[in-house]
């Protein structure tokens, strides 16, 4: 133990500490502030354990010297029965690799899991799981970016599954301070924003698309003027998930429509001969953003010439061939026959038919998924 331990000062002890295995590297404002919001002070009993080697040094040491950890910085001893059992109970964790299990604990106590939400071995095992996975998925991405498993990889470890979390939720965003300590970007800005960016933000394709008769483009202000009449009739809208808008909910719509540049929704305008008319939707959606979901409407006036069918075809083209997704569905209420038909016509399969499950003006009825995979498209085209 050192001097300052010995004359009563465990702040300063534990300063010494956490800078021999650390460095001694600047914290900035921005750095105090984050570590103020994400950590709390160290107490008085905390530092002894700290000092004695029982629990884990501080995560950051601020600028004036405090000691901050996390909030739940002694609750694993409570949950191991008491900080003597601490090293036992978390080494449990990995039966098969001893010395893995203590290279862990050595890293546990060292403070500098400051990644990690919660610390506590099973979010270090998921952690080194979802890297495990995302090395591997970008390995395999960077040979081909539409690779159905590398996306599948990428968008468990990066975002996640039903029961696994991914790294997006199991990491902190980490500081500048973090940077100089760690010698290089955060664990973070590695296998989160930089996968992200370069696999899982979707690309704009070139606009407008031709198809032999229409031309399919982004909503732009005034194309509402064409849609006013149709979206107040309720006999058109009753098979469509909105009820019948005014004139000024549908110029809301288009502008909506107009602005949204997020990447994963596209909500296309359908043109004959410089007319618009209907619309067709694209919504990437999936883990890994593999899968979309279609959908089309074809203005009353217009109906009956198979724009719509034209139009679908050419996103799914759009879906399959420029976005590389390996499955598109399509859902709608079961009592709409035309939109059945027409997936029947682009070649998707009836997948599912669920009975009362869908709420739409005023009744329960039943509702039907069509789905078609990549594979399937290339083999009809």
């Amino acid at each position: 133990m050192g001097d300052d331990a010995l004359s009563g000062d465990p702040v300063a002890a534990v300063r010494e500490r956490f800078v021999a295995v650390n460095g001694d590297h600047p914290m900035t404002d921005a750095d105090d502030a984050y570590v103020r919001e994400h950590f709390v002070e160290a107490t008085p009993a905390a530092m002894e354990q700290m000092l004695a080697g029982r629990l884990p040094l501080p995560s950051y040491v601020l600028s004036d010297g405090t000691p901050m950890v996390p909030a739940a910085h002694g609750e694993l001893a409570e949950v191991a029965g008491g900080v003597d059992r601490l090293h036992d109970w978390f080494v449990a964790f990995w039966p098969d690799d001893p010395a893995t299990a203590e290279a862990e604990w050595d890293h546990y106590l060292s403070g500098q899991y400051v990644c990690l939400r919660e610390v506590s071995p099973i979010r270090i095992r998921m952690k080194t799981a979802r890297v495990a996975e995302a090395s591997a998925a970008v390995e395999i991405l960077r040979r081909d970016p539409h690779d159905p498993i590398g996306r599948g990889m990428l968008g468990q470890a990066v975002d996640g599954v039903l029961a696994v979390p991914g790294l997006d939720s199991l990491l902190l965003p980490m500081t500048a301070y973090d940077r100089l300590r760690f010698g290089g970007p955060s664990v973070r800005e590695t296998w989160v924003d930089a996968p992200r960016a370069e696999f899982l933000t979707p690309v704009p394709p070139v606009w407008p698309l031709r198809t032999e008769r229409l031309l399919l483009r982004p909503f732009r202000p005034g194309d509402e003027a064409a849609l006013t009449d149709a979206w107040a009739d309720e006999g058109w809208t009753s098979l469509l998930l909105s009820g019948t808008m005014n004139a000024a909910e549908v110029a809301e719509m288009v502008r909506r429509r107009s602005r949204q540049h997020d990447g994963l929704f596209l909500g296309l305008a359908v043109e004959h001969d410089g007319e618009l008319v209907g619309d067709s939707v694209l919504i990437l959606q999936g883990t890994g953003l593999s899968e979309g979901e279609i959908g089309w409407t074809v203005l009353p006036r217009h109906a009956g010439r198979g724009y719509a069918t034209e139009a679908a075809r050419a996103v799914l083209r759009l879906g399959f061939e420029h976005y590389g997704l390996r499955r598109i569905v399509a859902n709608l209420d079961a009592r709409n026959d035309r939109s059945a038909a027409l997936c029947e016509r682009l070649g998707m399969r009836r997948e599912v038919h669920r009975r009362g499950d869908f709420w739409s003006k005023g009744t329960w009825t039943d509702s039907y998924e069509y789905a078609l995979l990549r594979e399937e498209w290339r083999a009809q085209s």
